[in-house]
């Protein structure tokens, strides 16, 4: 076997998946709220992309509209969803879920930079904690025994620290990207240490219903 046979067989791929639109108004669940009509109508759109992509492990963030959004594409596959508490996006646990359309709407100026400038001081977290948790999830999923294509459902923020980590930046800034729901980032390595992103806010799920 040749060595770039080798590469190709110890080759390992991360997709990282942003969830669907939440239903920020959910009555019963408003700080982890399920996703909306058209967010699981993403999802669904989402699944039907994925599903011929040799995907053979899915894991996810705890909160619900990750799970929701996993879904559709875990029953076309029959996978299990493992959940990881590390992939959870820097507003868990939250008493109400808060869009960033909502925040310009209720929050000053002042607070609105403040957040742009770093979600995770925003929301009360030490920075290296919080960068340094999400890595370790990301660490236990790669390195893991099983999955050589690994969907991962999880969030706006995860996955930009993750990101940043990976292409080794000094510092964060959250606002510079943005990642749509339901979009796809691709990572791919031979080992945790060799990865490299591949592709950035991919969108593949079927957006034209937000149209009609």
């Amino acid at each position: 076997m040749t060595v770039d046979s080798l590469l190709k067989v110890n080759m390992k791929h991360l997709l990282i998946i942003r969830h669907g639109r939440p239903d920020e108004n959910h009555s019963l669940c408003p700080g982890d709220p399920p996703l909306d009509t058209q967010g699981m109508q993403h999802a669904f759109s989402l699944a039907e992309k994925l599903v011929d992509e040799g995907i053979d492990r899915i894991v996810s963030s705890p909160q619900r509209r990750a799970i929701d959004t996993a879904t559709p594409l875990a029953k076309l596959l029959n996978l299990d969803i493992e959940i990881f508490e590390g992939l959870a996006e820097v507003d868990y646990p939250s008493d109400r879920y808060r869009s960033i359309e909502t925040m310009r709407q209720e929050e000053s100026a002042e607070n609105l930079a403040r957040f742009m400038a770093s979600p995770l001081q925003f929301y009360g977290h030490d920075p290296e904690v919080f960068m340094r948790n999400v890595y370790s999830a990301y660490r236990r999923i790669f390195e893991g025994e099983k999955g050589q294509r690994i969907a991962v459902f999880t969030h706006g923020v995860t996955t930009k620290t993750f990101v940043s980590a990976v292409l080794g930046l000094s510092e964060i800034r959250y606002g510079k990207f943005h990642l749509n729901h339901c979009s796809v980032t691709r990572l791919s390595g031979e080992s945790f240490e060799a990865l490299r992103l591949d592709s950035l806010n991919e969108t593949l799920a079927d957006f034209r219903s937000l149209e009609s």
